[in-house]
């Protein structure tokens, strides 16, 4: 029988956390394993380029994405149409997908899930060009996620500082929305495109979460005065959103969404920037990832 063969793409910054000892422990495990795997790590230029060479040149059984969210979007684009499986090593300052499919964040309990190989096959989506797995969102979050970068700062104390200097920013926009072939009009802060249910924060965002139903959720967080923050923040934590009257949620297969002014645009932890017209569709079955 010939050995697995398992593929590891590290984001060496991810997290801002040393990775010396994570190397050691990956070459120690597949030696005990006896499997066969190779390394490489993401320098931030010509990465998919490198994925993909790496994938076609060793023909892995499995490749595991080590880093955060965007570092999975990225591996997991060199598989769609593949049989290799993808596996999740949490290693960002936002590990969302991870926290949604509950895998390990420990090393060791993490390299684990690679010799049971439980797997399940998970839905995706295309916004405007870019895979999403879990989660994308134009406004708030997004204007969030740019302030974060922007700042340099990383970890989870850069992302809550960043966090609160955005919520002296907030604004409103007029949107346009279609889902499949209903047409609605919003004031809203913030719209995500959801796969998932929840923010690697534990947030929820969509409590009708089904990552294999063929549909994806259009979460609508209309203007609401600051007084009512602490309000609305509480029922997303108990997953109880729909409560609210600042909430409003759709789901689809497709969707448009069209604004005059234009707001920026995340896929994935991914800034893609500041856009007036957003297209997503659903890929159905796109991954099969180890659990």
């Amino acid at each position: 029988m010939s050995k697995k063969k398992v593929l590891f793409v590290i984001n060496p910054i991810s997290g801002g956390t040393n990775k010396a000892g994570l190397y050691q422990l990956i070459d120690k495990f597949c030696e005990r394993e006896e499997f066969n795997h190779q390394l490489v790590k993401t320098t931030g230029n010509n990465d998919a380029e490198l994925i993909r060479d790496s994938i076609k040149s060793f023909e892995p059984d499995v490749v595991v994405s080590g880093g955060g969210d965007g570092t999975v979007k990225l591996v997991a684009e060199e598989l769609l149409d593949t049989s290799i499986k993808l596996s999740i090593l949490p290693l960002g300052s936002a590990n969302g997908l991870a926290t949604e499919l509950e895998i390990p964040e420990e090393w060791s309990s993490n390299l684990d899930l690679l010799k049971r190989e439980r797997t399940k096959t998970l839905d995706a989506i295309r916004v405007n060009g870019e895979l999403c797995l879990h989660l994308s969102d134009i406004g708030f979050n997004a204007e969030l996620i740019k302030e974060f970068e922007e700042e340099g700062t990383r970890g989870k104390i850069g992302y809550a500082l960043s966090f609160f200097k955005q919520l002296g920013k907030r604004k409103k926009e007029k949107y346009q929305i279609t889902v499949d072939d209903e047409v609605y009009s919003y004031d809203a802060e913030m719209i995500v495109i959801a796969n998932a249910s929840s923010y690697g924060t534990g947030a929820v965002v969509n409590s009708r979460c089904d990552m294999q139903d063929g549909l994806f959720e259009v979460c609508i967080f209309m203007p609401l005065p600051w007084y009512k923050l602490f309000h609305l923040t509480w029922h997303s934590f108990i997953g109880r959103l729909e409560e609210s009257a600042y909430y409003a949620i759709h789901q689809g297969k497709h969707l448009t969404i069209e604004s005059k002014k234009g707001r920026t645009l995340q896929v994935d932890g991914e800034v893609i920037g500041k856009t007036e017209t957003v297209e997503a569709e659903v890929l159905k079955g796109a991954l099969e990832i180890i659990l």
